[in-house]
């Protein structure tokens, strides 16, 4: 982009107003230019397609894009694409007809889109004399009253004398300087307004960026449609650029994508940072002058440049009043792409008239049920700051975690704001993050504490079932968890749980930590009789299996006492038929040890020798000591490792 493109400043005024009340003339008379280029629009004298017209300003680094809308009933669409991203809103008023339907209904769309700042014409003034024109003044005065108009200034004019022109224009150029910039999320945004074809060139589509840049051999997405393509060439305000930023008017020529393909509507933006969407949260603002609006009532929502029919779920009653508010959701019969804080309008579809608007809370939000509090709650929380909206976004994505990635486009926010509001809500314990290879996952602390609850309960409930056993089979605990989770989730509460001491794991088992086998009294009777078997036999002790046939107990029983003494540590199990008490495995510890410090290595039979025990007790004794990493075996003989 040329050094003058790239640092002058733009501002987008766009008109409105009742059909025939004059804006195309008037933007003539302010810039020269007639709006109107179709043939349909000089045959029949009105304007049915947006018109893009400059205007110089006092600051010739100053340069004002007025956008022409139509004004009559049936083209309201087409007003609302122009109308959605102006910073100067020009309300134009006839002075032979005064505020008619449509300037009421372009004055309830203005507001509706929170346009920041304006400016009211009237129009004609050459038709009507000085008091006339005080009494009009007066008239419009009352009808801005309580909106963004109320201090705007009112500005008699007249295309045919020029009367108030220039006056106009220095004034739209004094409003618009004073408009606050547009906060960039720094990824690139485009809705779609229009679409041509340049002989040379192809197809050309054209908007004002919201947000980001584009740069000639850039990749851009259509959303929703998902085609992908490139950026061949640029123009900004008419100028060719290599380059285009938040808040300019901007031409895309893009490369191989036939004009038929797209439309208005469309949003162009960096790829895979949009997600298509039939559904939007908001809360729904009706205007004193519609009438009543009942739950499910068919409608047609405008947000950016596009259109389309939807149902109106009224979230916490079954009726909204006229000048009422009230969370909703909109059900749309086709997809479309917004973001949180896009603002939006709903016409009726018979009779055609604004009725409402307001902002997206949530442009990707599940089926919701009416009049559930935590709904409704969540939706508050959308109405909130970045971090409030930043844990809604992890909260709802209730038992699976969710990536940063997906916040920053469920949110569209600048990447840092999110990050630090993430950062704030892991330091006030609200969520919980985990570092991955390619990205964090953040886990909400409700979820977090429920699924570790599930998990702990799980293993809990195995050992219930299972009384003679330490611990539970690890697939089987997995299995469970996801039917309640996804994988990386399961894997984000098992690592914070070992990590955490809550519970351990080791190949197949998982168990919890310090958990302890019951026993009733007459179980720890017979506990104490088998430890004193164990001690008394010292090394050669008896096999298990005949300790329970001396003592005359069940098998299950005898397993969940042995199972309890393994736990205490007060038996040590060598194997299935060979256990120590925990005495007489300390004596045999340190001759182990001993041997291996005086001689490097030891085999079976040389501790075989050592004991005076059998070969199954010192086989037995070795396994269980490269099992537990004390010892390792290279080939017949076990070494430190």
């Amino acid at each position: 982009m040329s050094s003058d493109t790239q640092s002058r400043k733009h501002i987008i005024v766009g008109t409105s107003g009742h059909i025939d009340h004059g804006k195309t003339a008037l933007v003539k008379a302010m810039t020269g230019v007639d709006a109107d280029t179709l043939a349909e629009e000089k045959r029949r004298g009105i304007t049915i397609e947006l018109g893009f017209v400059f205007m110089k300003t006092p600051d010739p680094n100053c340069e004002a894009l007025i956008i022409d809308v139509p004004g009559h009933e049936k083209l309201i669409k087409t007003m609302v694409a122009g109308a959605a991203n102006i910073d100067v809103a020009v309300l134009v008023v006839a002075a032979d007809d005064g505020v008619n339907k449509q300037t009421e209904e372009h004055f309830d769309i203005l507001r509706t889109l929170e346009i920041p700042a304006g400016v009211v014409a009237l129009t004609k003034c050459d038709l009507i004399n000085e008091d006339e024109t005080k009494e009009l003044t007066k008239a419009v005065r009352r009808f801005v009253r309580h909106s963004f108009l109320e201090r705007a200034p009112i500005i008699a004019t007249s295309a045919i004398d020029r009367t108030g022109i220039d006056e106009l224009k220095q004034t739209i150029y004094e409003v618009g300087s004073a408009v606050r910039h547009r906060r960039d999320t720094g990824v690139f945004r485009l809705p779609v307004d229009r679409v041509f074809t340049m002989q040379g060139f192809g197809t050309v589509v054209a908007g004002t960026v919201l947000s980001g840049a584009i740069e000639a051999g850039d990749e851009v997405e259509v959303f929703p449609e998902g085609i992908r393509t490139k950026v061949r060439g640029v123009q900004v305000h008419h100028e060719k650029a290599n380059k285009s930023v938040i808040g300019k008017r901007t031409a895309l020529n893009l490369l191989n994508v036939e004009k038929d393909r797209l439309h208005r509507g469309q949003t162009l933006g960096a790829p895979d940072t949009l997600l298509p969407s039939n559904r939007f949260d908001g809360n729904l603002n009706l205007l004193k002058s519609s009438r009543v609006l009942k739950n499910l009532t068919r409608v047609k929502f405008y947000t950016g440049t596009s259109e389309s029919l939807c149902r109106v779920a009224l979230l916490d009653r079954n009726k909204l009043q006229p000048g009422d508010s009230g969370p909703a959701q909109f059900i749309l019969e086709s997809q479309t792409v917004a973001l949180p804080g896009d603002r939006y309008v709903i016409r009726t579809v018979s009779p055609l008239m604004t009725v409402g608007g307001g902002v997206i809370l949530d442009a990707n939000p599940v089926k919701h049920k009416r009049f559930d509090e935590n709904v409704l709650a969540g939706l508050k929380k959308l109405e909130g700051n970045t971090e409030a909206q930043t844990e809604q976004m992890v909260f709802q994505a209730g038992n699976n975690s969710i990536e940063n990635k997906t916040i920053f486009v469920l949110l569209g926010k600048a990447e840092a704001d999110i990050t630090a509001a993430l950062d704030a809500l892991v330091d006030a314990n609200k969520i919980h993050a985990r570092q991955e290879a390619k990205t964090i996952r953040y886990l909400h602390a409700d979820f977090r504490k429920s699924l570790c609850e599930r998990f702990v309960g799980l293993i809990n409930q195995f050992l219930q079932r299972n009384p003679d056993q330490l611990s539970a089979p690890f697939n089987d605990m997995r299995s469970a968890m996801l039917k309640h989770t996804d994988q990386p989730t399961f894997r984000f509460i098992l690592d914070e749980l070992i990590a955490e001491q809550v519970i351990e794991r080791e190949g197949t088992s998982i168990w919890l930590c310090g958990y302890q086998v019951p026993l009733s009294s007459a179980e720890e009777h017979i506990a104490e009789q088998v430890e004193k078997i164990l001690i008394d036999a010292g090394i050669e002790c008896p096999l298990t299996e005949k300790i329970r046939k001396r003592l005359d107990v069940e098998q299950s029983k005898f397993n969940k006492i042995m199972a309890a003494l393994n736990n205490r540590k007060r038996v040590i199990r060598m194997t299935n038929k060979v256990s120590y008490h925990q005495k007489t495995f300390a004596k045999i510890e340190e001759i182990v040890l001993n041997l291996l410090e005086k001689n490097h290595s030891i085999t079976i039979a040389q501790l075989r020798d050592e004991l005076g025990v059998s070969r199954k007790y010192t086989q037995a004794i070795l396994e269980y000591f490269d099992e537990a990493g004390i010892t390792v075996r290279e080939g017949d003989k076990h070494i430190l490792p």
